[in-house]
């Protein structure tokens, strides 16, 4: 019985198997963040602070307008306020993340979709609140 250590070895490459003169152009692979990309995410991300600037306004004038309902600021819910501040922080890290290694066109979309789901995901945080402000009015702690 013949093992497979005793097979013949070919010597000639296989006519099917390119050589190197027939082998296509190596593409090289994009750089991670060039300066066109850099300029991109800076540029959303000025939008993305505008949305945490807008998120932190809430959190200083959300209690001065609870005193002036007569509740007090002491109901206020704060672990709602946070996550309206962590919301668009959060969703430019994963659209920077999402980002790489890809054209700056994709990109740029990501970034308006992150955008668009940190501003959604705003909205819906003071929709909670408006919702909340009834119960926390009726029955303060």
């Amino acid at each position: 019985m013949a093992s497979a250590a005793d097979a013949p070895i070919p010597t000639d490459p296989s006519p099917a198997r390119p050589t190197g003169a027939q082998l296509p152009p190596q593409v090289p692979k994009p750089r991670r963040y060039g300066v066109p990309s850099l300029i991109i995410a800076a540029l959303f991300g000025l939008l993305y602070a505008y949305s945490v600037w807008q998120a932190i306004g809430n959190m200083v004038n959300l209690p001065a307008f609870y005193d002036a309902l007569g509740v007090g600021s002491k109901n206020v819910p704060w672990w709602l306020l946070w996550i309206g501040v962590a919301i668009p922080i959060a969703g430019y890290l994963i659209a920077f993340a999402a980002g790489r290694r890809r054209n700056v066109g994709a990109k740029a979309v990501i970034f308006i979709l992150g955008l668009a789901l940190g501003a959604s995901l705003g909205i819906g945080v003071l929709a909670v609140e408006d919702v909340l402000r009834p119960v926390v009015i009726v029955a303060p702690r």
